[in-house]
């Protein structure tokens, strides 16, 4: 059963993209981080991602006790985790891989500390399904990359205790992140699907004539994109406020937003559609 005893050493299940940059997070927060990975040269991998990750970190500041040096590999997955207050699960989107990869994971782990699940397309009812503990598993998803995207999803499943999720909510939100419940298990959870919505409405007004997908990208950076950075997109629908109360109380954040972005250099762009000439959906933008 999850404790509230404090989190002082994360262990890092799977080091890939995914994490080796919560691994470069927990760094920076001041953590003591044991990463483990399989794959041949995982280890240098890690590293080489963590010194790339580290200045962007360091320009949002980090905490005196931060730094590369706490870091600790270990091949052997029950010595990773072993000692650990805290697991961030990064393993393969693969169901019985994930069940089998958790359940190895809680055979070897504190009985208080909390194993969290990066997946957002799996369940964390199945992910927990072969665990002695399951008690003590949530989903915390956050969009890439983690180590500067500050939202974590959480998402409980049907063993998953109250008191697991109160500590991952109040835990990730210690460290600067801006933690959400996902009240019911949802392939994509819901950032991810909030996005394929809009996404699903763009294609249909490019495949409808009524613009092209750079028109789109204009209408989502300068319109309403500059509202839900501040805002959010809840506050921004018909009846939630007056526009003058937009205006009024965010015009000073509007201003700096929209100076900042004009300080970001201009590049040509040229737009490749994903099929051939005449084709259909969203054509993809690339720097040139």
């Amino acid at each position: 059963m999850a404790s509230d005893r404090p989190i002082r050493r994360v262990a890092i299940v799977g080091t890939g993209a995914v994490g080796a940059r919560w691994a470069a997070f927990y760094l920076a927060r001041g953590f003591d981080v044991i990463a483990t990975d399989p794959e041949r040269g995982a280890e240098a991998s890690l590293r080489q991602a963590i010194d790339t990750a580290w200045p962007a970190l360091k320009a949002l500041g980090i905490s005196p006790q931060g730094s590369p040096e706490h870091l600790c590999f270990k091949p052997n997955l029950a010595a990773a985790v072993s000692e650990a207050d805290f697991i961030q699960e990064c393993g393969p989107e693969d169901q019985d891989r994930k069940i089998e990869l958790v359940a190895e994971i809680d055979r070897s782990a504190p009985a208080d500390s909390i194993i969290a699940s990066s997946s957002s397309g799996l369940a964390i009812s199945a992910i927990q399904s072969a665990c002695g503990h399951p008690e003590r598993c949530v989903t915390a998803h956050s969009m890439d990359p983690p180590h500067l995207m500050p939202l974590v999803e959480i998402a409980a499943g049907e063993k998953t205790s109250p008191q697991t999720v109160r500590r991952a909510l109040s835990f990730y939100a210690s460290i600067g992140k801006k933690p959400i419940l996902v009240r019911t298990e949802l392939p994509g959870l819901a950032a991810d699907r909030l996005c394929a919505a809009l996404c699903r409405e763009i294609e249909r007004l490019v495949a409808q004539g009524v613009l092209d997908s750079a028109d789109a990208d204009t209408v989502v950076c300068w319109g309403p994109g500059l509202c839900w950075v501040l805002s959010g997109a809840s506050a921004m629908l018909a009846g939630s406020r007056p526009l003058e109360g937009f205006a009024r109380e965010q015009e000073e954040a509007l201003v700096a937003l929209l100076r900042l972005r004009s300080k970001r250099p201009a590049r040509n762009r040229r737009i490749r559609r994903r099929k051939d000439r005449g084709g259909q959906g969203i054509p993809a933008l690339q720097a040139r």
